[in-house]
């Protein structure tokens, strides 16, 4: 009986040491498994910035496109008031050229009428 009580003893001890090998075996897998989702833990942080910061220019981008806009369509406005006014004074030249034909008419017609008036006034002989 001693023998077996000594044989199992050490089927017993076997077995303890077998489930303290597999325990120091799971207890470092177990480190390396928290070590890698700290990394990756990480690595998503790190990510997550990444993308906070594309996201911040973005905002930046589509707020400097808005003003683009904005002073694309001011300039735009402002060239066609630029075109009406270019097409006033065009229609005021139009106007003055016909007023400046029309006293170089009249100015002429004076001057016609001056001629003959100096004309009969020579011939009556006055003064």
């Amino acid at each position: 009986m001693a023998d077996r009580v000594g044989g199992s003893a050490r089927e017993i001890g076997v077995l303890v040491e077998s489930i303290r090998s597999a325990a120091n075996t799971t207890v470092m897998a177990t480190e390396d498994g928290s070590k890698a989702v700290d990394a990756g833990a990480r690595q998503f942080a790190d990510v997550l910035s990444t993308f906070q910061q594309i996201v911040s220019q973005v905002g930046i981008t589509t707020q400097a496109a808005r003003e683009i806009e904005l002073s694309t369509k001011q300039q735009a406005t402002a060239i066609e008031q630029v075109n009406i006014a270019m097409g006033d004074v065009a229609q005021a030249a139009k106007e003055t050229e016909g007023g400046s034909s029309a006293m170089l008419d009249t100015s002429s017609q004076l001057a016609d009428v001056s001629r003959q008036l100096a004309l009969l006034v020579r011939a009556t002989g006055a003064p």
